[in-house]
């Protein structure tokens, strides 16, 4: 049974926001013409505990990607100004986001990192103060953006071109 789980296509089973929708079968993820303020694709049915992991987003505009901490979000905890502004690295809502922890949740003081397609990472640490964002050196806004997820070593990974441009965060 986990061998097909593994098999099974990415699929992002929470949307948080009003300008972003499903594409034709729940993996590509788009924002909605015409609307504006943050949303978030949630991937919470595979959690990933071990491997390697690599994914590429094409992304247009400003759009951060990346990974965080497996939990459980529900809309209607949300009014429709929260809904606009929702972003796992907003300190606004990070009390709320500690309190849908799940069980899979490992030792790390790592809980969302992402990379913005403006060439800034940076990454979260619910409890505390995040550390400054930094540039990525070499990175371009129109290429395609690969990440790999190393949980063996524990590291988050950006690639461009086919060529790894940055170990974004390590520690995970």
């Amino acid at each position: 049974r986990h061998l097909l789980m593994l098999r099974s296509k990415l699929t992002f089973d929470q949307l948080v926001g009003f300008n972003i929708q499903y594409g034709e079968d729940q993996s590509p993820v788009q924002t909605i013409p015409g609307c504006s303020g943050w949303a978030s694709a949630l991937c919470s049915n595979h959690v990933m505990r071990s491997g390697r992991h690599f994914a590429v987003f094409m992304c247009s505009g400003r759009t951060k990607i990346g990974v965080t901490q497996p939990v459980k979000i529900d809309r209607s905890d949300f009014d429709d100004i929260d809904l606009i502004h929702f972003s796992p690295g907003m300190p606004m809502f990070r009390e709320y986001l500690r309190g849908k922890r799940t069980g899979r949740w490992r030792d790390s003081d790592v809980h969302c990192c992402y990379v913005f397609t403006g060439g800034i990472s940076n990454w979260f640490d619910w409890e505390s103060d995040p550390p400054l964002a930094r540039t990525i050196d070499g990175f371009q806004h129109d290429a395609p953006i690969g990440l790999l997820l190393d949980l063996d070593e524990g590291t988050l990974s950006v690639y461009q071109n086919g060529q790894r441009l940055v170990l974004l965060k390590d520690g995970l």
